[in-house]
């Protein structure tokens, strides 16, 4: 007898995406029906020091984070031609300044003529600093560990990196210095941290898809810290409150500012 026809394939791939879907949402659910208690406050970091209310990583944003009660300032760091630390997040100095090319080619007094700022000047502010050691320029993370070092700020500050070499070294310079391990966006599972990581950082968007990533960290004794990708908003901000996470790395820290959560959470 003759074969029936097959249904097209994009009834097959509708079917497959809305099981993943189902799947995806019961998971979810349970997550949210079994997490235990939420931390009684959420940290708040201003990512860039605030990117959307100020120019990024500049001493405009960082004091603007402060004068809003916002304490943790977050940053990127960067190594010059002459072995200063700067701040800039890209590997060009294109989309921030009116220069171009990497700011690892230049020398510091040039980076400064294009508005890019110090590390030394960051420091100054003091407080809960969370600088990324950012790049691979042979000898940053050691320069980065000496700078604080010298202002005393070894107890106060947490370094981060995407990196586990670059936080393996971080830990050989300081073996007190706390740690943050960053996660790029398509990496849906904790993994073995060196030691020295205090705090794990996975992409929002990240968690929304595996929000069990946030229980498992916790458990290990990790702290969570989220960063956002695209979808930083009120919604997204109230999505990571639900799931628990100790923190949140915001552009626009007043998202979570309002709902007056503006202290460290869990110890």
């Amino acid at each position: 007898p003759a074969r029936k026809p097959q249904g097209p394939p994009g009834r097959w791939l509708g079917r497959g995406a809305l099981g993943a879907g189902l799947l995806w949402l019961g998971s979810l659910l349970i997550y949210l029906a079994t997490r235990g208690p939420l931390p009684g406050q959420v940290v708040v970091i201003a990512h860039r020091g605030g990117a959307a209310l100020a120019p990024e990583n500049t001493l405009q944003a960082f004091h603007q984070a402060r004068q809003l009660g916002v304490e943790w300032l977050e940053t990127d760091v960067r190594q010059t031609r002459d072995g200063a630390l700067v701040l800039l997040h890209d590997a060009s100095l294109n989309r921030t300044t009116p220069g171009s090319g990497p700011v690892e080619a230049l020398t510091v007094a040039e980076a400064e003529a294009l508005g890019v700022c110090r590390f030394e000047h960051y420091l100054e502010l003091g407080g809960a600093l969370l600088p990324e050691a950012k790049g691979s320029t042979p000898g940053l993370e050691a320069a980065m560990v000496a700078a604080l070092r010298q202002r005393g700020l070894l107890q106060q500050a947490i370094v981060q990196s995407f990196s586990l070499a670059a936080l393996e070294r971080l830990h050989q310079q300081a073996g007190d210095l706390k740690l943050c391990r960053l996660y790029y966006p398509w990496r849906l599972w904790l993994g073995s941290n060196p030691p020295g990581v205090a705090v794990v950082s996975p992409n929002a968007e990240a968690l929304l898809l595996n929000p069990w990533m946030v229980r498992q960290a916790q458990r290990q004794g990790y702290q969570v810290w989220p960063w956002f990708g695209l979808t930083e908003s009120a919604l997204t901000v109230a999505w990571m409150r639900a799931l628990g996470v100790d923190g949140l790395m915001l552009d626009d820290p007043r998202l979570l500012l309002q709902k007056g959560s503006t202290l460290p959470g869990r110890e």
